[in-house]
């Protein structure tokens, strides 16, 4: 009977866990964004388009809209009333494409050597698309390394590389393909490919492409993909299976080979394991971004299965857990998640630095929440009170965005009391306000209205950095791309966010200098001294020269102190 009983505990643990793994509330911010329409796509294939991206580096000043349909459009967004211009459709030259709901054009990326002549890079683009399962390669090209599907073949993810004439249009005949991937099922494929924006020429990581493949799809990675590094996989023909990871490739050929592997890729030099993955053990990690300032985290947002999503901090041979763990939580199976083992802060996993669960309100259902999706670290000019703070939603019904500073977003291995780290969600995100024309609005009540479809319920958000350092919100349900214009709530150069600019900030700058604060915000701060929110009652008087220069000093030996430190 003991032994029953400690069974039936455990098992309610269990199913507790289940229930609602994460207990604590996310706040909503006490500030709002103004939100504005910048430019409208065309439909496709007599539907809205469906974007899913937005990149920049070719054009200067230009910004790529890719349509996951296959239409890539560029816009300008300095002019004052953008206008969509089809730079080019991918599927008009690449035949057999895939075109479900997770398959189709998801990722470019320009080589940062795209407008250096001479360069092997110049003008030379990378996409991430999907093709019908046993599509024949490009003719006249270098072979593409072909990895298997296991055991079933739904289609392929593939990774190709383009070039632009001198007018910068794309040359049809220059496609070739570097990846092949096989696909299992029609989820959990290539997504987002990207360039470290913060690596220069003679950088060891300059001119390498990182590539966002899930695990291949299914319920609980039913393949055992994400865990398995082994070129000797059963049915992998000696190469493996690169499900469920981030690759690192140099994609310039070399001699026969479609691409080049980094010498400092984690696994370079261990024969019977993937070179090309440089972190694995994820689910569906479509989307990541650099910061391009402070310390230039890398953030990878990976989808969970049934309870929790995830942000994730980007390590070079990081294993983030997955099928054995969801989030700070064991996976157990379908929708169901556990405890940790006690042995856990010694375990060889990489655990997110922010997560969320299903069920908000703590009312034991599902609120609607499916799909995290990682925006960018706003670094951007025209709302300065925003810097330093990364975005990330939920691109399902509620169509959540929240807000975080990049440094509270901190690499733990210990979470035996995980109540105590923000109620269990590592982090102190909250929800963040919108507004539209000075009134209160959602992004589902936005798409909705643009989409002529009241009763819709899904947005299927992207959030990105544009060329010009601005957030825009994308989403595939009514063609619109809107913008981040300005706050109400929140002071420039009030760091401290207690409503009044005052010295109280300058020592919360010049402790965060490089880590989430640049130089430039402090021309902000001085700027704004003495400012306050409507409403406070507190006068912050201007500062005399006298305390601007002593300040100024100190700015520069504490940035001299930084910059030493590395």
């Amino acid at each position: 009977m003991r032994y029953l009983t400690l069974s039936l505990v455990a098992l309610l643990n269990v199913l507790t866990a289940c229930a609602n793994p994460i207990t604590g509330t996310i706040p909503t911010s006490s500030w709002s964004v103004e939100i504005e329409d910048v430019v409208t796509i065309p439909d496709s294939l007599g539907q809205k388009p469906r974007l899913e991206d937005l990149v920049f580096g070719g054009a200067p000043g230009l910004a790529y809209v890719l349509d996951q349909s296959g239409p890539i459009y560029t816009f300008d967004p300095a002019s004052p009333n953008p206008t969509p211009a089809l730079f080019f459709n991918l599927y008009s030259v690449v035949n057999n494409a895939n075109l479900g709901p997770q398959t189709g054009l998801r990722g470019m990326a320009f080589h940062p050597d795209f407008n250096t002549p001479g360069a092997a890079g110049y003008r030379t683009f990378y996409t991430s698309h999907s093709r019908n399962a046993f599509s024949a390669a490009p003719a006249g090209q270098i072979a593409p390394k072909f990895f298997n599907s296991p055991p079933n073949l739904n289609h392929d993810s593939a990774l190709g590389e383009w070039r632009v004439d001198a007018a910068g249009a794309v040359i049809p005949g220059s496609y070739r393909e570097l990846i092949r991937v096989g696909q299992p099922f029609d989820d959990h494929n290539i997504g987002q490919i990207g360039f470290n924006p913060n690596a220069q020429p003679g950088d060891a990581d300059y001119g390498n492409l990182y590539v966002a493949l899930g695990d291949g799809g299914g319920v609980g990675d039913p393949n055992g993909l994400a865990q398995n590094l082994s070129t000797s996989a059963s049915g992998s023909s000696g190469k493996g299976f690169p499900h469920g990871s981030i690759l690192r490739i140099n994609p310039i050929a070399a001699g026969s080979d479609p691409f080049q592997i980094p010498a400092d890729n984690p696994f370079v030099g261990q024969p019977s394991t993937i070179q090309e993955v440089w972190a694995y053990g994820l689910r569906n990690p479509h989307k990541f971004v650099w910061d391009t300032a402070a310390e230039h985290k890398m953030l990878i947002s990976d989808i969970g299965q049934g309870k929790v999503e995830e942000i994730n901090l980007g390590a070079a041979g990081a294993n983030y857990g997955w099928d054995l763990r969801e989030g700070t939580f064991t996976f157990i199976s379908n929708g169901a998640v556990g405890a940790l083992p006690g042995s856990h802060p010694t375990d060889p996993y990489t655990y997110p630095v922010a997560q969320y669960d299903h069920d908000l309100d703590n009312n034991g259902f599902n609120d609607h929440l499916f799909a995290v999706v990682g925006g960018p670290v706003y670094r951007g000019d025209a709302i300065p009170e925003l810097r330093g703070r990364y975005f990330f939603g939920d691109f399902s019904e509620e169509s959540v965005l929240w807000s975080v500073n990049i440094d509270e977003l901190v690499q733990r291995d210990d979470f035996t009391n995980l109540a105590s780290l923000e109620g269990g969600h590592l982090a102190p995100f909250e929800q963040v306000r919108l507004t539209r024309n000075g009134t209160p609005t959602t992004l589902l009540d936005l798409i909705r209205s643009g989409s002529g479809n009241p009763g819709l319920n899904r947005t299927d958000i992207r959030l990105e950095e544009g060329p010009d350092g601005e957030l825009y919100v994308l989403n595939k349900r009514d063609g619109v791309i809107r913008r981040f214009a300005s706050t109400t709530g929140l002071l420039a150069g009030d760091f401290n966010q207690d409503g009044q600019v005052d010295a109280a900030d300058y020592t919360v700058w010049r402790d965060l200098l490089g880590v989430r604060y640049e130089q430039r915000d402090y021309d902000v701060w001085a700027a704004a001294y003495g400012q306050s929110l409507p409403g406070l009652s507190a006068t912050v008087p201007e500062p005399s020269a006298g305390v601007i220069g002593l300040l100024g000093c100190a700015v520069a030996a504490g940035f001299r102190r930084t910059a030493s430190a590395g």
